[in-house]
């Protein structure tokens, strides 16, 4: 009986060790690939960070044209190079193209556990909705442009985005025809609001995406 429960002691030993050590391994491997992808986030993450400050710089210029516009519409004197210049460059749209490869693995593999760190793993998802929330956004504003920006300056005024508009009296007449349009108008006061509402403007939600692409840049960096 002795013999018998010591050889059913060996091969109980000899499988819990393998056990052991296939979980190890497993862990192991599975710690790799996790580093693999806390690589791949932290590449993704400082190419979002530079997109994020040119989007921010591009949507500031953006609004600071859309509001020299607002003061030909209130009543400054008509100058055409003064007014178009402006005029086409806060038509100019700029989507937010963040770089999700490592997401899209990550996702469609069904592998965000092997992020073990769970701060890491909320800060991600979070980037996430926030992205989407930003796209929401873009998109409701492109829509604003092609229903009171574009279809209507394209019938009143000559498409002349690089210019110059010298100031000629047929010039002066296009501006003014642009300025009696309350579509327009309403067009630029929409760039107005949806750039630069406090915290809901588009301008605030990209600053947000940019403080949470650092934030998770340091975790990743002390991780």
């Amino acid at each position: 009986m002795r013999r018998y429960l010591a050889e059913f002691a060996v091969v109980f030993a000899g499988v819990a060790l393998a056990f052991a050590v296939e979980n190890l391994r497993e862990d192991l491997n599975e710690r790799s690939i996790g580093e693999e992808y806390l690589a791949g986030f932290a590449q993704d993450l400082s190419a979002d960070l530079r997109m994020l400050d040119d989007q921010i710089s591009a949507r500031r210029t953006q609004l600071e044209k859309a509001s020299v516009v607002l003061e030909f519409f209130e009543g400054r004197e008509v100058d055409p190079q003064a007014f178009f210049e402006p005029f086409w460059s806060a038509m100019m749209m700029n989507w937010m193209i963040p770089n999700r490869a490592t997401m899209e693995e990550v996702l469609g593999s069904g592998n965000l556990r092997l992020v073990r760190d769970p701060e890491i793993r909320t800060g991600l998802l979070e980037l996430e909705a926030l992205y989407a929330r930003i796209a929401g956004l873009e998109a409701h504003i492109a829509r604003d442009f092609e229903s009171n920006l574009y279809d209507p300056a394209f019938s009143m005024v000559p498409i002349d985005v690089a210019g110059p508009w010298p100031d000629t009296r047929e010039n002066r007449q296009y501006a003014r025809t642009v300025l009696d349009d309350l579509r327009i108008e309403n067009g630029f006061r929409l760039i107005a609001l949806n750039l630069g509402m406090p915290d809901a403007g588009l301008i605030d939600q990209l600053g947000e995406a940019r403080a949470a692409v650092e934030r998770l840049l340091g975790l990743i960096e002390s991780n």
